[in-house]
């Protein structure tokens, strides 16, 4: 609701977002709304891709690393000023009935996000100037992360739409975000701008996705911060075992690329940085699209128990088919899709990626079952599974680098993510062990993937022509053999 809008509800209204999450149409909506989610996610990263090659030709080798420098210090930022409020706020949203504590909520998370943001932003300049940063650097420091603020602050404001199951709004919106940039981008290398523009135009950005706000929210914003210290200080709790177990998941891979840097060679490091690029694509898409179901877990958790249980073994299946079709689709495309994007003397990180795309399997069901803990309010176990990681990152990094190099660094991340998600598992079914999921449908997915790894694995026709046959049986199969889940099932007719 606008500052200028309608007054705000009285307190005997229920929120209808509240009601939507426990209705019988929640689970299909969230299955409709995960898959326009992936689609919106792999269409900004196209769009990205296409800006990406734009700036790289444009501004070069050198001015291309600056600007990436820049981006991925306002990346950094980003990431530890969310520090698990997105999560925090998605169940929260979902669990608070009337639509005046909802409001109060979404106030005092406006105004924690205009606190913690630009902090952030101040404490990256501090640290451009401090490391000897170009006036150039410094200064696009500054205006990129202006851009965030307002970016920032805008997805904020519509977290509502997640909690409410609007999937399609929350695309849009990412959606426009990615044309701005992109036709932004256009338009400074059609008039030869010089490289502190393409940093300005973040700004530009996060203006027009505060100006489509009002129309995706039909109204109803929050413009209005609050700052009320018991809040926030319940939010912080709430908020940082969760950031702190995130970061260290996004810290150990990047760890393993350090050890490679200093225990194996430049060419074997850059084989393995690159296939974690390319798989970090579809790492990204599992944090995407399994959270749509949080509303959903986290009303359950409040209130049904056996509910609970069922759409914590639902989402299980679909993360196993998922990351399974994924999995095998990226193992046969591997070595074309890196010789396609950087040449030939990247067709030697082709066994690396084969291995890591067996990590979307334990990725996509680890990030089912941490939503569950979250939504049961057992987020401090993060720090405990992603701790059991680190570990076995660190160790296995050690084991295997230096005889066997970028294979061995992509093993120890395959097993590491492995024992994540064991770790997560072990947790949630010690919360209760009736939410201990079945896993009767193995046996079918097996038969279903076995067809469809023959298929792809037939070296007859391009590889991309046989990963979408195999991508087609395998849905056939699992069809047939009953390993879609039925509400996939209900969806897809």
């Amino acid at each position: 609701m606008s500052e200028t809008g309608p007054d705000l509800p009285s307190e005997a209204e229920v929120a209808a977002g509240w009601r939507l999450v426990r209705s019988p149409e929640a689970g299909a909506k969230a299955i409709h709304g995960g898959i326009v989610r992936g689609a919106g996610y792999g269409t900004g990263v196209a769009l990205t891709a296409a800006a990406s090659v734009l700036l790289l030709r444009y501004l070069g080798v050198v001015q291309f690393g600056r600007y990436v420098t820049v981006m991925s210090l306002i990346a950094v930022v980003s990431g530890i000023a969310d520090a698990g409020l997105t999560a925090v706020a998605n169940r929260e949203l979902a669990t608070r009935r009337l639509e005046a504590d909802r409001w109060a909520l979404m106030q005092n998370l406006v105004g924690l996000r205009l606190l913690l943001t630009p902090l952030g932003v101040a404490l990256a300049t501090a640290f451009a100037v401090a490391a000897g940063y170009s006036n150039t650097l410094v200064v696009g420091t500054v205006l990129a992360g202006i851009g965030l603020v307002l970016v920032a602050t805008q997805t904020t404001l519509i977290l509502p739409l997640s909690v409410d199951l609007r999937i399609a709004a929350v695309t849009a919106s990412e959606l426009l975000r990615q044309i701005v940039l992109v036709v932004g981008i256009v338009v400074l290398v059609l008039v030869g701008a010089s490289l502190v523009a393409f940093f300005a135009i973040q700004i530009v950005v996060g203006a027009a996705a505060i100006a489509a706000t009002p129309f995706l929210l039909r109204g109803r914003v929050a413009w209005r911060p609050a700052f009320e210290r018991t809040e926030w200080r319940w939010l912080l709790k709430e908020a940082l075992p969760i950031g702190a177990g995130l970061a260290m998941n996004v810290i150990y891979f990047r760890t393993l690329i350090i050890m490679m840097s200093l225990i194996s060679t430049d060419r074997e490091t850059g084989l393995f940085g690159t296939s974690f690029r390319i798989f970090e694509i579809l790492f990204g898409l599992a944090g995407i699209v399994i959270p749509v179901a949080m509303p959903i877990l986290a009303a359950a958790a409040q209130e049904d128990r056996e509910r609970l249980r069922y759409v914590l073994q639902r989402v299980t299946e679909v993360a196993a088919l998922a990351s399974a079709g994924f999995a095998l689709v990226l193992a046969v495309t591997a070595e074309p899709l890196l010789v396609a994007l950087g040449g030939e003397e990247y067709r030697d990180a082709a066994p690396v990626l084969q291995i890591q795309a067996l990590a979307l399997v334990p990725v996509f069901l680890g990030q089912g079952w941490q939503l569950g803990l979250i939504a049961l309010r057992r987020q401090s176990a993060l720090l405990i599974a992603n701790g059991a990681a680190f570990v076995v990152v660190l160790v296995l990094g050690l084991a295997l680098i230096p005889g066997h190099e970028a294979v061995g660094a992509a093993v120890a991340a395959v097993v590491a993510e492995t024992v994540l998600a064991a770790a997560l598992l072990v947790i949630l079914v010690r919360a209760g062990n009736d939410l201990r999921p079945r896993f009767g449908f193995v046996p079918r997915l097996v038969a279903a993937l076995v067809p469809a790894i023959a298929v792809g694995l037939v070296p007859i026709g391009p590889a991309a022509v046989r990963a979408i046959a195999a991508g087609v049986v395998l849905v056939a199969a699992a069809r047939l053999t009953g390993a879609v889940p039925e509400e996939l099932r209900r969806l897809s007719r």
